[in-house]
């Protein structure tokens, strides 16, 4: 009975911390948006920043108490230690913690950017960066802590839905960066002369970096890079064994959000063609279609299709690496992939960050 009890505890602290930043980055990441829309920039400390990182900070105790309940982290699978911490941590508590702590550090670099340069921010800067990529470490740590679960709790559409999200959400854009969110020349235009916008220098110098620049969808990088994400996200999703219909309904869902990324291309292909170890054809199929149809709704001209294929591929055997790291979440798995993913890939777009910085003033 005891057992029982802290199984079910540990499942709904779980749930708990997910629904915290679904709050978080759901709900805050839109508010924020708008909120800098409507309201002149005045500090960091905005209503909508103080309901994510509150509402992360949240997710991240509900996890911690997790962690330091023996009786609820023995249901997460494998151990390893880290220094400082005076007990051996399950794999999946270490990589969603790892995750955790990228996004906490990523919030005071956050922070400190703002109050400097106000509203001048690239979505490749390093604060920007790094958010964006310790969610995505995170969310696989959450991720991985369900999959752990599973041999008690089977994974059900519930838990299927949710997690396929997170899994869909974070990934799906993660190396295309600002060539996907935007649009448009035109768009970019548009959203600088809403009037509290354009009222603000600093945000004035990051619209001419992106139209100076080229960086929206109808640069020739877009679709490669898209390629390489959209594979990634599709390859995650495979592995973490979602239904087909609810691949369907993940990537449709995506493709409308995203204003016409046509993700739902290459999930109905691997959907109907089966399962991928058998079907590697299928796989380039769904490369095909994802990257020429993008470079048809976005560039006019496939051109960017020929890289996007081999691209789209890469993406999904990279997939590949990061679920063996989810499945069975060694120290040294988890140590590399946050290095890799929080740390390096934010100092890699922070570096393209400033080097526009000083190229266009």
């Amino acid at each position: 009975m005891r057992e029982d009890a802290g199984l079910a505890t540990a499942y709904r602290l779980l749930w708990l911390a997910v629904v915290f930043d679904l709050l978080a980055f759901g709900i805050g990441f839109d508010w924020d948006r708008r909120w800098h829309a409507t309201h002149a920039f005045e500090d960091f400390f905005s209503p909508p920043h103080l309901f994510i990182y509150s509402m992360h900070f949240c997710a991240t105790i509900t996890l911690a108490y997790i962690a330091f309940t023996p009786d609820l982290r023995r249901w997460f699978g494998p151990t390893f230690r880290l220094p400082g911490i005076p007990f051996p941590i399950p794999g999946a508590i270490g990589l969603a913690g790892a995750g955790f702590a990228v996004v906490a550090l990523a919030g005071m670099f956050d922070a400190i950017w703002h109050t400097t340069f106000g509203l001048d921010e690239t979505g490749w800067s390093l604060p920007h960066s790094m958010l964006g990529w310790g969610l995505f470490v995170a969310f696989l740590g959450i991720r991985s802590c369900r999959v752990a679960l599973r041999p008690w709790r089977p994974i059900g559409w519930p838990s299927a839905a949710v997690f396929g999200f997170l899994i869909a959400a974070t990934s799906a854009e993660r190396f295309a960066g600002p060539f996907a969110t935007n649009l448009s020349p035109e768009v970019i235009q548009y959203v600088s002369r809403i009037p509290v916008l354009a009222n603000e220098p600093a945000f004035q110098h990051t619209t001419r970096m992106y139209l100076v620049a080229g960086i929206d969808r109808s640069n020739g990088l877009f679709v490669p890079l898209i390629s390489l994400s959209a594979g990634m996200m599709l390859g995650l999703l495979h592995s973490f064994g979602a239904r087909r219909w609810l691949t369907i309904g993940l990537a449709t869902l995506l493709s409308w959000t995203s204003t016409l990324i046509p993700f739902v291309i290459p999930a109905l292909i691997v959907a109907i063609g089966g399962d991928r170890r058998g079907s590697p054809a299928v796989w380039f199929l769904a490369a095909v279609g994802f990257a020429f149809t993008a470079a048809a709704i976005w560039e006019g001209i496939p051109l960017g299709a020929l890289a996007g294929v081999p691209l789209f591929i890469v993406g999904s055997l990279v997939a590949n690496v990061i679920w063996g790291v989810v499945a069975v979440p060694t120290r040294r798995g988890v140590l590399a992939l946050t290095a890799l993913a929080g740390f390096a890939m934010p100092a890699l777009t922070g570096i393209v960050d400033l080097a526009l910085r000083a190229r266009i003033p």
